[in-house]
Order: C-alpha cells, then sequence, then structure tokens
C-alpha cells in the first residue's frame, strides 16, 4: 500500500459540524465554572472597565488552555473522541502545542474578525462567521480555513472492535 492510500480520510463538514456542537456544550460547563470562580474571587458584574477586560482575557486563556491541552501530543476531547475524529499535521504525525496554539489563534482571529465587521461595518457581515466552516466545502481535502491557516488536519478515525468496551 502507498503512504497516500494509509492515510486517515480527512473528517466529513457533517461530522465535524456535531464534534463542535458537541464541544459548546461541554464548554458551557467549563467556562460557566471557570468564570463563576474568577467572578466570585474578584467581585466582577459585568460593568465596564479594566476588570471587564480581564475578564475576557481569562476567559481567552482558559479556551487556549482547554482546547491546545486536547489538541496537542494526540490527545482528544470527550466530543473528538465520540466524534472519532483526531488532529494531525499534514504529515500524519501528532500536533505540537505551539502549532495547536497557532490553530487556536487563527480560529480566535477569524471569529472575532467576523464579529467586529458585523459589528462595525454592517450587520450582514456577520456571515463571516460561517467562512470557516463553509471553506470545508470548496477545499479539496474538507479542512476549515483555520486549519488551512495552522497547517493541520482533522482526520475520522474509526473506533476498532478492540478499541470498544465491553458491554456489562
Amino acid at each position: 500500500m502507498t503512504a497516500a492510500a494509509e492515510r486517515a480520510p480527512s473528517a466529513d463538514p457533517w461530522r465535524r459540524l456535531m464534534g463542535s456542537v458537541y464541544e459548546a456544550i461541554i464548554l458551557f460547563g467549563v467556562l460557566w465554572f471557570a468564570d463563576y470562580a474568577f467572578s466570585a474571587l474578584t467581585q466582577f458584574r459585568g460593568h465596564p472597565g479594566t476588570l471587564r477586560t480581564a475578564f475576557q482575557l481569562f476567559t481567552l486563556a482558559v479556551l487556549a488552555i482547554y482546547f491546545v491541552g486536547f489538541w496537542s501530543a494526540g490527545r482528544r476531547s470527550l466530543p473528538m473522541k465520540t466524534m472519532s475524529l483526531l488532529l494531525l499535521t499534514h504529515d500524519d504525525a501528532p500536533v505540537p502545542p505551539a502549532r495547536a496554539l497557532l490553530r487556536f489563534a487563527a480560529a480566535t482571529l477569524l471569529l472575532v474578525g467576523a464579529l467586529a465587521a458585523g459589528y462595525l461595518l454592517h450587520g450582514g457581515l456577520y456571515a463571516l462567521l460561517l467562512l470557516p466552516y463553509a471553506w470545508t466545502f470548496v477545499d479539496r481535502d474538507r479542512r476549515a480555513l483555520y486549519v488551512v491557516i495552522a497547517g493541520t488536519r482533522l482526520v475520522y478515525m474509526p473506533v476498532t472492535p478492540a478499541m470498544r468496551s465491553v458491554d456489562v
């Protein structure tokens, strides 16, 4: 078999979307507890000012730690395991932490850029929020835009019978 034939297939857009939705559900709980702890310790009540900026940076740091931790060194989050997804470099190696951080930064900048364009320029530009996902329909390897920027690939790794748990 050739190396290309042995490569895991890229994840299809539907599997990516379902993984993202599941990830959002998990992240709701993670951010709720982390942000509650921040608010309780600092008595932050949502008012504008330096504490609000610190809260936003804290939330971004929690997200960065979560994603970089689960994307690097071959680790996967629960939604990634459930949807049989694995993040790899182009040469099918585990993603190093620096590359995972680049992927997170690219995704964050695309998200913030779309939100800023919609808010500051025209409400119709909020449609740019769909651009990274829509890119999976035009890319020949079905990669999202931030995945292309980071030089990684999200693959479908089906569960083998040996990996399944025993029914009790």
